[in-house]
Order: structure tokens, then sequence, then C-alpha cells
């Protein structure tokens, strides 16, 4: 089956492990550079064959890696749209403080229209709490599917199983 609209949530701690992957001999690949190789390949292979040629990738990012994805979207051919915010806390030895995660649009082919309006993305759409990081808020899904009713929905590194979405775990 293929699918037009994708949410990502990539291990981009290993993205830069990733990067380096060219400049390694074969013979001395790391359990880690391994790892990365596998994952961001396993990425690869999802969005070249389980996606229709027109589509639309919703990556979740937080700050500090943000220049990671658009470096990595725009090799593998993506056009930028823009982003959405998620203040998800972050707690701590009983302490909580906000961390900042990025929703990304990005897309291929005709199927994006400037006719699809998408929140404010100075203001924060998505408020819900989750139990852990792995998991992103239902609001988003709400979002997504609103904006796309009747497309088909693929979820690629995530953990969160919802009605009408395929998921694609690596590992």
């Amino acid at each position: 089956m293929k699918h037009e609209v994708i949410m990502i949530c990539p291990p981009w701690k290993q993205y830069r492990i990733y990067r380096r992957a060219h400049r390694i001999l074969t013979d001395n690949i790391s359990p880690k550079m391994l790892e990365a190789m596998q994952a961001f390949q396993f990425l690869g292979d999802c969005l070249e064959h389980l996606t229709s040629p027109d589509h639309i990738v919703f990556i979740w990012v937080t700050e500090k890696f943000t220049e990671e994805c658009k470096d990595y979207m725009k090799r593998l051919g993506y056009q930028y749209h823009q982003y959405l915010l998620w203040h998800r806390p972050k707690w701590k030895r009983g302490a909580s403080k906000e961390v900042l995660e990025y929703l990304m649009i990005y897309y291929k082919g005709d199927l994006f229209s400037s006719a699809i309006t998408f929140p404010d993305p100075l203001k924060s759409p998505f408020t819900a709490r989750v139990k852990n990081r792995k998991h992103k808020p239902g609001d988003a899904y709400a979002l997504i599917e609103s904006l796309f009713p009747n497309r088909s929905k693929l979820q690629v590194f995530g953990s969160t199983c919802r009605p009408g979405w395929n998921v694609f775990q690596h590992k």
C-alpha cells in the first residue's frame, strides 16, 4: 500500500553518527554506527517504497536537531513548508521544564496544496501531555486526520497506535 500522509519520529541522536558513516572503513564499523546506518536506511526505504509519488511528511524533531532534519530531508528531495510547536513537559528529578519539539512539514509532488491551512507556527496547537517522550500528542494526530481525512496514513518509528494509521517500527 502506498501512503500519502506520513508521520515520523526518527532517532535524531543517531543521525550525527549516521552522517559520519561514509568516512568509516567497512571493517571498522562500531555497533552504534551500524545501528544508526540501519535506522536511517530503514527510514529512507520506508519513504521510497511505502509512499505515493505525491505525499506529505510530518516529522518530529527537537530544537537541538532542526538543522540536521532540514539537511536530511533536503537530501531526500523534500520541500519544506513550515513547522508546528509542541511544548512538551520534561520531568527530571521532580522538577518540570518544557522542551520544544517541532512537527516539521515537508512534501513531495502535488498533494500539498496552499489551500490547506495549518495553525500559526508561533502558537502551540498541541497541548496534550504524554506518558513518555516516545508518545506524541493525540491532538497532533487529530489535526492531521482532520486535514487529510481520506488519505492513507503511515507512522514510522512511532509508538502510538491509532485507527486508520499503519505503523512501521525499526527492530
